[in-house]
């Protein structure tokens, strides 16, 4: 059992470590909120239901 256990947390913690934050393909790339900043790219992501998918704008010049 702690064998199991520990497997699960070495997994959770590789998962949350990698780029994405353990999200699976497909989710909003950003975050999901009823408003974007005017900086945002914006779009309609089932994930979020009725609000909107806020991504950053990438920054200039690096």
């Amino acid at each position: 059992m702690r064998v199991l256990c520990l497997l699960f947390a070495v997994l959770l913690l590789f998962s949350l470590a990698t780029p994405g934050h353990g999200q699976f393909k497909g989710f909003c790339d950003g975050y999901c909120a009823p408003v974007c900043g005017e900086t945002e790219e914006w779009s309609s992501h089932p994930y979020c239901d009725e609000l909107q998918c806020c991504v950053p704008s990438p920054k200039k010049g690096k």
